[in-house]
């Protein structure tokens, strides 16, 4: 690698961690010390600084092998994450976030064989990806996809408000399931059986290995107190239930599971505006639905009136595995 000022190092202290992702605008949930151990895989905190300053920063889940930097299952805005510096000029912002994008991009595709990371909806600037080995294509490139997520602004109205704004078939299933009851759930294998069984009237298996991850991230944010598992119960039973992440700035809806043959009783919209609401109380600016990518539940969840983000999905494999060093880069 070229002479830069710039530098990458580890951050192995957790408090340390916490106060910088607390100093990033891109900064989520899913970078969380808590949230990314619950996912049982190896990973590497990098903080990149420039002139003993940090200034950026990427927790890069890794492979066994530790070649490779990976994206498990559900878990989206693992990529690189800027500092706030108070820069008041955009030409100043961008400029500072493209050098340091590129030297990350240089540090990183040196230490990896291959690189999978999907970037924050905040992440604006996708041109040092695009342009990487740009004159030299050989060397590697690379592969930039958009995604889309949907975001609602908490603080735009009231609890009526969301209502109001919504779809008129939600309005008309939350007056059908208005005396409907909806709870905190603590019973995770009976969220786990509505969850295997919404994807088995669909026809798809969920891998054994993805239920127990499912099962994981369940099990630690209720433990760690960053989640919320709520259900709402008709007549015939639980009919819907929900995982909700929390970090100090918004809402993430993971996941949502339904009784199949409860699934038109209007449970799941009910749920749904309760966990609005709950955010809202909580005090959070916005609910991020984590994707709209597939056609059925992009419609369900656009019919909340959140806000279209668009956002990238990375992925770099080195043509030449052994060029690959085994230690980060330095300046």
């Amino acid at each position: 690698m070229a002479v830069t000022p710039y530098d990458m190092s580890e951050c192995a202290n957790d408090e340390t961690w916490a106060r910088l992702l607390a100093s990033s605008p891109q900064a989520t949930v899913f970078s969380s010390t808590a949230f990314v151990n619950s996912l049982g895989y190896r990973y590497k905190r990098y903080v990149f600084g420039l002139s003993g300053r940090p200034i950026a920063l990427c927790c890069a889940i890794e492979d066994d092998s530790g070649q490779a930097v990976v994206t498990p299952d559900y878990t989206p805005y693992q990529g690189l994450l800027f500092l706030d510096e108070g820069l008041r000029l955009p030409r100043q912002r961008v400029l500072n976030e493209f050098r340091v994008t590129e030297y990350a991009i240089a540090a990183l595709t040196e230490r990896y064989r291959s690189i999978a990371m999907l970037l924050s909806w905040q992440f604006d600037d996708v041109r040092p990806f695009l342009w990487h080995h740009h004159h030299q294509p050989e060397l590697g490139q690379f592969n930039v996809t958009p995604r889309y997520t949907a975001v609602l602004a908490l603080d735009a109205t009231d609890e009526a408000g969301f209502a109001m704004q919504a779809r008129a078939c939600r309005r008309q299933e939350l007056r059908k399931g208005a005396a409907y009851i909806v709870r905190e759930e603590r019973d995770i294998a009976l969220f786990m059986e509505l969850y295997a069984m919404t994807f088995a009237r669909q026809d798809i298996a969920v891998p054994p290995a993805n239920l127990a991850l499912v099962a994981r991230i369940v099990e630690d944010a209720l433990r760690y107190g960053y989640g919320r598992l709520s259900s709402c119960v008709t007549p015939d039973g639980v009919a819907a239930a929900t995982l909700f992440l929390f970090d100090e700035r918004r809402a993430y809806y993971l996941f949502g599971a339904n009784r199949p043959d409860l699934r038109h009783t209007g449970a799941s919209s009910r749920l749904m505006f309760e966990n609005i609401s709950y955010a809202k109380r909580r005090g959070l600016s916005e609910l991020d639905f984590v994707g709209v990518n597939s056609p059925n539940r992009a419609d369900f969840k656009l019919s909340f009136n959140p806000e279209l983000k668009l956002y990238f999905d990375l992925r770099f494999e080195h043509p030449d595995s052994g060029a690959v060093r085994d230690t980060p880069t330095g300046s």
